[in-house]
């Protein structure tokens, strides 16, 4: 073939391949990977921290320390189990003792659960420092206030819920009969969802068991979580 008087060979234009073009963006491709997984992990973090600020609250996460978590290795034993049955905990103990902190510990472990990876608190903040929008990871955690709770439920509101339904300071609501009602209604819909329900209360188990009016909701959170009581005196005044 020619072209302006020249022959022309496609052979010296050192036209790549097709294979050989696969095989380049693969190397580059692999290269990447790192900084991807990076990248990801970085948007998961961030993720996870708008969760628990948003929900338990900014100054749970940022005074985290698992160190101080009692019960720890009791804790972990029934978040295993939760993970393997769907059973849920009830975590009783007086004020100050962690409960809610162990909260942020529980939330830590599911999410941990969902990227394949054990994350450090520190560690998650540092690395979700910068705000990468990504929507990718959806972590399944519902946190709720039991009085703000209740007083959603006193006015109507919908309440939605995801697979692992936190509620927090279970004793403290202001529980009139329409809002126990419309309770006890959300308890069965927890119960017949097969989610896993995870209470934290400074009630006594009898208290808890034995509360006028609530034997039915009681009797159900019973039955679908274990029990883990975290013993000693307040950590906030020392």
């Amino acid at each position: 073939m020619q072209e302006n008087g020249k022959e022309f060979n496609h052979q010296e234009e050192n036209i790549p391949s097709l294979e050989e073009l696969n095989r380049e963006l693969k190397e580059q491709l692999k290269k990447e990977e790192p900084e991807r997984k990076r990248l990801k992990m970085q948007a998961d973090c961030g993720i996870f921290k708008r969760l628990v600020i948003s929900s338990i609250g900014a100054r749970y996460l940022k005074n985290f320390d698992d160190k101080l978590i009692r019960e720890k290795k009791e804790l972990d034993k029934r978040i295993d189990e939760m993970f393997a049955t769907g059973k849920g905990i009830i975590l009783f103990g007086d004020v100050g003792v962690g409960k809610t902190m162990d909260l942020v510990y529980i939330s830590l472990r599911i999410f941990e659960s969902l990227i394949g990876a054990e994350i450090k608190v520190k560690d998650l903040l540092a690395n979700s420092e910068g705000d990468i929008f990504y929507e990718g990871l959806h972590i399944p955690v519902s946190y709720y206030f039991m009085p703000t709770l209740f007083n959603k439920l006193h006015f109507g509101e919908k309440i939605d819920f995801e697979k692992f339904v936190l509620l927090d300071d279970w004793g403290r609501e202001y529980a009139e009969p329409f809002a126990l009602s419309r309770f006890e209604i959300l308890v069965e819909e927890i119960y017949a969802s097969e989610n896993s329900l995870i209470i934290t209360t400074n009630l006594t188990k009898e208290q808890f068991i034995n509360r006028d009016g609530w034997a039915r909701v009681t009797d159900r959170a019973r039955e679908i979580c274990s029990v883990l009581e975290i013993p000693g005196e307040s950590m906030r005044h020392k």
